[in-house]
């Protein structure tokens, strides 16, 4: 299992959501912890970077070494991700 990073925009972005949605979540980053490259995960484009669906909401994430890194979780807006990811990465 590896190592579990959230990045401060994602842990944020975590405190705001209902205890439901938090806990799903929660639930996926520990799934991808255990199998980070799941069916449903993709790479973006652009970017060294995963994607993978929760809901009505994208994990965004990484694998450095033996840790998962999560970079960014927000609602399904491909755009909104795209500008955010690269106010990030600049």
């Amino acid at each position: 299992m590896l190592r579990i990073d959230i990045w401060p925009e994602a842990q944020a972005f975590l405190e705001t959501l209902a205890a439901k949605h938090k806990r799903q979540i929660s639930a996926k980053v520990f799934a991808l912890a255990e199998n980070p490259m799941p069916p449903h995960s993709k790479l973006l484009e652009g970017f060294p970077l995963r994607r993978f669906p929760s809901g009505e909401y994208r994990i965004v994430y990484f694998i450095d070494g033996n840790i998962l890194k999560v970079v960014l979780i927000d609602r399904r807006n491909d755009d909104r991700i795209y500008r955010r990811l690269k106010q990030l990465f600049k």
